[in-house]
């Protein structure tokens, strides 16, 4: 059995990915786990604090976990197994505990819309799990509900596909929700295609070749809006990305990969070739 792991701090947006986490449990028939990370208080040193406070802290986040499982087990009439967990420390550190326990098919995270990072679900943690998680993190707007997975983009940029792109981990969501398959190669200059680009993109044709991709091509200077125009244009129903060092793409800074995931209104979904 597949199993989702879906942290929450109870805020709109984290409440929005669970829901969606939800009902993408019930469409793969998987267990979904609800976690909650209590943050450990930030005080001086020499003042302790009190055992009580913790007791409660952790008190109140099991009501409130709990009325969150009774309304999903009516969301989705009790088909699927739901799990709740809490944690203290960091939330990175939760979610990586967590995931390494249960190796979930997927990580679902909320985010508010805006401009600055720290709009994102539990603060900069979430772009840390997108970075450093090794299982698939799929990021969910605010508002954004589960209907199906029918079209799925995968953006890329032919840099190294076969060390970057995680074929197992892409072969395994294609395989389960038969989608249809857009590949997007991303360039900032639409003459600046090299010989070697070719190599890469016939390699990841070879590989995805069972799936029957179509192929497009974006290229201009601000790339983090055309790839999220083309997402709602194309009526895509998730965009894959391949966290890197400074980036998703080799071509994008961390600025630019931030505004993919920040203002995009369909979820992303980013696997690593680990």
């Amino acid at each position: 059995m597949k199993t989702i792991i879906a942290p929450t701090d109870f805020t709109a947006s984290s409440i929005s990915a669970v829901n969606y986490a939800a009902d993408l449990s019930v469409a793969l028939n998987a267990k979904l786990i609800l976690l909650n990370l209590v943050q450990v208080p930030m005080v001086a040193a020499e003042i302790p604090v009190a055992e009580t406070v913790f007791e409660d802290m952790v008190s109140m986040a099991e009501k409130d976990l709990d009325n969150i499982v009774l309304q999903l087990t009516a969301r989705t009439k009790g088909v699927i197994d739901i799990e709740k967990k809490i944690l203290m420390g960091t939330v990175a550190a939760g979610i990586k505990e967590i995931s390494d326990l249960y190796k979930p098919f997927a990580i679902v995270m909320g985010i508010k819309p805006g401009k600055s990072i720290d709009r994102i679900l539990l603060g900069s943690s979430t772009l840390s799990s997108v970075k450093h998680n090794s299982y698939p993190v799929l990021i969910i707007p605010e508002n954004v509900r589960f209907k199906g997975i029918h079209k799925i983009g995968l953006a890329c940029d032919l840099q190294n596909v076969l060390e970057t792109v995680p074929f197992h981990l892409l072969n395994e969501w294609m395989s389960v929700f038969n989608p249809a398959l857009d590949i997007i190669h991303i360039n900032k200059n639409e003459h600046d295609f090299k010989s070697p680009d070719i190599g890469e993109s016939i390699s990841l044709q070879n590989h995805l070749s069972k799936f029957k991709p179509s192929f497009h091509f974006i290229t201009g200077t601000n790339l983090s809006v055309r790839l999220n125009d083309y997402a709602m244009q194309q009526n895509l129903d998730l965009l894959i990305v391949f966290p890197r060092k400074h980036g998703f793409l080799s071509i994008f800074d961390k600025k630019h990969s931030n505004e993919i995931v920040v203002n995009n209104k369909i979820a992303v979904l980013a696997m690593h070739n680990y």
